[in-house]
């Protein structure tokens, strides 16, 4: 026998639930899913791929990396394996991870498939793994490689085919561009097969017929992105270098790792050699209506009142000290902050924080710059919060942007320090609103009922909780349940017996 109570604040909930309802249902698509997801979203939901080839099976598993994956797992003795793949390697990774087990079988090895990962795809999704206890990952496709800490990572890439009788042809049109000039020649992942450096100074090879070829007063070859053993040596190499001779060649496609290493990297000229249909564009990666939408960003970050921090990576090393480096110097102008972790972010997720005028995205290299366009409040990069908070910055045009976080750290080469005093004397006027930025802002003086002293009100408190920053302003604040303030119903006999045949029938 089933005995239910006529609860009625229950039943006020109810009703308020079916009106709630009805009321949403009215609605248009468009306004409902401003805030929210519909029920179908997560079945409808289409996968975010890169500006990227179709890949085959052929192209991201053949004899190389089964050799390569075996003997590392084997040597190091690794026991609980993930693969990490994108979402477009992801008809291919059933097939990858029986092979794995096929070959690991004596060895008792279990093997884990991340179908999806927290962030982004190029960053090693080390929380995914540590929900199976993984002692290791292997990851495939697009990778930031940012240093993991906690997990030993493999990164295995495509290899993608290209004709070199037809890139060296496409190369003679550069000759006269790159005659007695420094040229600096990228391969993107895919292609980084064709570059061997051991046999760069050798007769018959590919850095050998470039040099013929374009007669440079010096000929760089790299891949890209870096191991992350060179990635320090990388950066001194490239900024000792002359910025208005050099010239620069990404073999691949114009993709995200094309405009992380444009931006970051100051050249005379880009040009991209588009891998899968060996033609050479042209490209300019600082244009004047990019510098002017970014820096009308930062112009957002330096007006905004409450700063939303998004923690879009638990793996990178140094993302606590951005953090603490980002709230000192909010603190310092009296802005307050918001740490904030939700994930792979989109619109409907950052709607939800009203109170927040601006969001800095605390990511890898790859995963840091967005344009905001679809969001209702910017979004700016580390960098560009660092030059709109950090007075050392003030009325310096950087030399070229910096897309790793860890650059602006101490020991980093775009590191500056930050001065809380010299805040206090820092005036300027906003070029979005037009009001005035000052120590007057922050440190507003009130006159004592007492005596005619002007007492300095303290400055505004870092806010580290309580994400209902005005909630009180707010029309609705959810459902009264008044308790204690209503009388229960009485317990009333329900229904007994099977959902065919009732008692009661």
């Amino acid at each position: 026998m089933i005995y239910c109570s006529a609860y009625r604040p229950f039943t006020q909930f109810v009703y308020f639930t079916i009106s709630a309802l009805f009321f949403f249902g009215i609605m248009s698509n468009s306004t409902a899913s401003a805030f929210s997801s519909l029920d179908t979203a997560a079945l409808e939901r289409q996968t975010e791929l890169l500006n990227e080839p179709a890949v085959t099976f052929e192209q991201i598993w053949n004899e190389t990396h089964e050799k390569v994956s075996i003997g590392w797992i084997r040597q190091n003795g690794y026991k609980r394996i993930c693969l990490q793949f994108p979402d477009d390697y992801l008809p291919h990774s059933n097939a990858i991870s029986n092979c794995l087990k096929t070959a690991l079988a004596a060895e008792e090895c279990k093997v884990f498939i991340l179908a999806d990962t927290t962030y982004g795809s190029c960053c090693v999704d080390e929380i995914a793994a540590a929900h199976v206890e993984s002692d290791s990952m292997i990851h495939f496709g697009n990778a930031c490689r940012s240093k993991a800490s906690r997990l030993p990572v493999l990164y295995l890439y495509p290899v993608f085919s290209l004709e070199l009788p037809k890139m060296l042809q496409q190369l003679t049109t550069l000759q006269a561009e790159c005659a007695e000039r420094e040229v600096c020649i990228y391969f993107d992942i895919g292609y980084q097969h064709l570059y061997d450096p051991a046999s760069s100074e050798g007769e018959d090879t590919l850095h050998s017929q470039l040099r013929e070829l374009l007669q440079p007063k010096k000929l760089i070859i790299e891949v890209y992105p870096p191991p992350a053993e060179d990635c320090v040596e990388s950066k001194q190499q490239a900024e000792s270098a002359s910025d208005a001779e050099r010239i620069c060649l990404f073999v691949g496609a114009d993709n995200q790792r094309f405009a992380n290493l444009s931006l970051t990297t100051t050249a005379y000229q880009w040009h991209i050699l588009d891998g899968a249909t060996a033609t050479i564009s042209l490209k300019n990666p600082l244009t004047a209506q990019y510098i002017r939408r970014r820096y009308y960003y930062i112009e957002k970050c330096k007006d905004a009142q409450t700063l939303g921090l998004i923690v879009a990576t638990l793996s990178a090393v140094g993302y606590l000290d951005v953090v603490t480096r980002l709230q000192t110097m909010a603190k310092s102008r009296g802005i307050k902050t918001q740490l904030i972790s939700v994930g792979r972010i989109n619109p409907a997720k950052l709607a939800n924080f009203l109170e927040i005028d601006c969001f800095v995205l605390i990511g890898c290299p790859f995963n840091n710059m967005y344009n905001s366009k679809e969001y209702y409040k910017p979004i700016v990069s580390v960098f560009e919060a660092e030059m709109a908070l950090n007075p050392a910055w003030h009325m310096k045009y950087p030399a070229s942007y910096v897309t790793d976080f860890k650059e602006l750290l101490p020991k980093g080469r775009s590191f500056l320090p930050f001065d809380a005093t010299a805040v206090q004397d820092q005036q300027d006027v906003s070029l979005v609103s037009g009001r005035v930025r000052g120590t007057q802002e922050n440190n507003d003086t009130v006159e004592t009922a007492t005596n005619t002293t002007l007492a300095t009100q303290a400055k505004m408190a870092l806010m580290t909780s309580d994400t209902g920053l005005s909630f009180e302003d707010r029309t609705w604040q959810g459902l009264d349940p008044a308790l204690g303030q209503t009388e229960p119903a009485k317990i009333q006999k329900g229904l007994s017996g099977i959902p065919i045949k009732y008692s009661h029938d």
